[in-house]
């Protein structure tokens, strides 16, 4: 009997030794919640990294592209009495096509105009906004083409002057 007491008694203290040694939970939650963290800043910091690299490489690629745009640019030949114009936007307002046409102007493209085309008795307007003019279609449809691969627009090559009903028909 004498050592089942002490077997017993053994027994009680080391499971109060165990308990008072254990860590409490509130201890384990503070553990967690520093690993965590840890891991978010961590995610984090890698996260900006692959944004930063990302941008740098889209300024280098940009940076390598742009003097092969600009000499492409510059192969273009304007003419100042050409009858070749390419056609990028058309706007009801006045105000927005010449907004438009001075932004494709600060992009580099220095022959941006408008043009208005339309009835103003009825009030069937539109002004449209042109880059050129260009001796030969074929020059226009170069530019049209550098325009597209470039910036990604729609546009499409009218001679000046020419009403859109007439360029539809001919398949502009």
């Amino acid at each position: 009997m004498k050592s089942a007491l002490i077997y017993i008694t053994t027994i009680i203290l080391s499971i109060a030794m165990l308990q008072a040694c254990a860590p409490e939970e509130a201890e384990v939650e503070r553990d967690q919640q520093a690993i965590q963290d840890s891991l978010d800043q961590a995610y984090e910091a890698e996260m900006e990294q692959m944004r930063q690299d990302s941008i740098a490489q889209a300024l280098a690629e940009k940076a390598r592209a742009e003097p092969e745009r600009e000499m492409r640019r510059q192969s273009i030949e304007y003419s100042e009495n050409g009858e070749f114009v390419v056609q990028i936007e058309a706007w009801r307002s006045q105000e927005k096509a010449q907004q438009q046409a001075d932004q494709w102007i600060n992009r580099g493209y220095e022959r941006a105009f408008v043009v208005s085309s339309g009835n103003e008795d009825t009030g069937d307007v539109w002004y449209r906004v042109r880059i050129g003019q260009f001796n030969t279609r074929a020059m226009a449809k170069r530019f049209q083409t550098e325009l597209n691969e470039d910036l990604s627009t729609v546009s499409w090559v009218s001679k000046t002057g020419q009403p859109v009903e007439e360029e539809a028909m001919q398949g502009n």
